[in-house]
């Protein structure tokens, strides 16, 4: 692929970047539920045998991307209670369509970022192959150039010549030089994304929901992440429902275009 159509696909993808479009999540309270604000954030509570809170961890989402909220689940049976991303189900709704939306178990979420993780990697591997040739052909000097001249002879005759020459010469030690140069710096890319990646993975086991016994009288939670509707000019309606110990509890947002 030419370069300058890799320039003009990136500069593509940057003006699509800067127009990117932006929605406000705002909680409803239905059915007896209570809007609280904790830290800062706006959070639906429902009581009901068992307790839930669901918060978003943003109010302000980009069109496209996925939303984050955060469920806590308190247990008030007698019963221990299994919880999980199998309980929270989504749905969007606008101009009396509806349609559910993706809710990501932490199974998932741990396969995406191994993906990514690979992916990475392998540009990294390509990259590095590259720099490895291109550190091998940094030993080649090539030299050019042209010569003419006259010669004369005893008997007054004359000759004139011209032409060509080309010579290569092959220097190990800068060939050496510039491939440590290039393990070092591919090296450090991989060490990098190692040290990334690992980052990812513990903070998806720190943050996401996942399954778990609840005892009675403990809490449990998490961060579930919704694929969220594009923005649009109308308003949609974003609900969550999610089911504890076959209890249903329902939470409504209001997803709309932020006004700038």
């Amino acid at each position: 692929m030419k370069l300058t159509t890799l320039m003009a696909g990136a500069l593509a993808l940057a003006g699509l970047q800067g127009c990117a479009t932006y929605g406000s999540l705002t909680a409803v309270p239905t059915n007896g539920e209570r809007s609280i604000y904790k830290d800062g954030r706006n959070t639906l509570t429902s009581v009901k045998l068992n307790t839930v809170a669901v918060t978003p961890n943003s109010d302000r989402v980009k069109s496209g991307e996925r939303g984050d909220f955060t469920i806590a689940v308190n247990n008030g049976t007698t019963a221990d209670i299994v919880f999980s991303t199998d309980n929270v189900t989504a749905q969007s709704s606008a101009g009396g369509s509806t349609a559910p939306l993706k809710v990501y178990s932490y199974e998932e979420l741990v396969a995406e970022e191994k993906k990514r993780q690979a992916w990475a990697a392998f540009a990294v591997a390509l990259s590095g192959a590259a720099s490895s040739i291109n550190a091998a052909n940094a030993g080649y000097s090539h030299t050019y150039g042209t010569y003419s001249g006259s010669a004369y002879g005893s008997n007054g005759t004359s000759a004139y010549g011209y032409g060509t020459y080309s010579s290569t010469t092959y220097n190990y030690a800068a060939a050496q030089a510039a491939q440590d140069a290039a393990n070092a710096r591919t090296g450090a890319q991989m060490a990098d994304l190692m040290e990334q990646g690992q980052a990812n993975l513990h903070s998806l086991r720190s943050t996401i929901l996942k399954k778990e016994t609840i005892f009675p009288g403990n809490w449990h939670g998490g961060v579930v992440e919704v694929a969220l509707p594009s923005i649009s000019d109308t308003a949609q309606e974003i609900r969550l429902d999610v089911s504890v110990g076959g209890e249903p509890h329902e939470f409504i947002f209001t997803l709309k275009k932020a006004q700038d």
